[in-house]
C-alpha cells in the first residue's frame, strides 16, 4: 500500500534525510537552511520511505526541489506523484504558480503535468494553477 505524509521543520525529517542520504550517497549536503521552514512530502511503500520532494517559498515564489526516489522504486511514477502533491500543496498555500528546475530526465514528466519552460537558458519550468488528472498519465 502506498501512502504519503507531509513534514515541516528540521527535527521531523528523519525519513526525508534517509532518502536523500541513500540517493545522494556521494555528497555531504543533505540539508540546508530551507529545511527549517519548507514542506517535505514523503511517499511510503508499505512502511518504507520510497521518495521525497520539498516545497519551499523563496523570492516570492513557490519552488519544488530535492525530489528524490530510491533506486528500487524508480519506474513507478513516484516522481509524478511527488510533483503533483507539491503543486497541490502550493496551491492550497495560495500559489498561483509553482516553479521547478528540471533535468532532462524529469522534463517530460513536468510537461505531462502542465509545466512549461520559463526560459531557454535554464531548466526552470512553471506550472500555473492546480494539477488535475491521474498520476502517470
Amino acid at each position: 500500500m502506498i501512502s504519503t505524509r507531509w513534514f515541516q521543520g528540521k527535527d521531523k525529517l528523519s525519513d526525508v534525510l534517509s532518502i536523500r542520504k541513500e540517493v545522494l550517497a556521494d555528497t555531504d549536503i543533505l540539508t540546508d537552511f530551507y529545511d527549517e521552514f519548507a514542506f517535505n512530502a514523503v511517499i511510503y511503500e508499505e512502511d518504507e520511505p520510497a521518495g521525497t520532494a520539498r516545497l519551499l517559498f523563496k523570492d516570492g515564489k513557490y519552488f519544488i526541489d530535492m525530489l528524490y526516489v530510491k533506486k528500487q522504486f524508480k519506474g513507478l511514477n513516484y516522481e509524478d506523484l511527488l510533483v503533483r502533491l507539491s503543486v497541490r500543496k502550493a496551491v492550497t498555500l495560495g500559489a498561483e504558480k509553482t516553479y521547478m528546475e528540471a533535468d532532462e530526465g524529469l522534463k517530460k514528466t513536468l510537461e505531462n503535468i502542465g509545466f512549461i519552460r520559463v526560459s531557454n537558458d535554464k531548466a526552470l519550468m512553471v506550472k500555473e494553477g492546480d494539477v488535475g488528472g491521474c498520476c502517470g498519465d
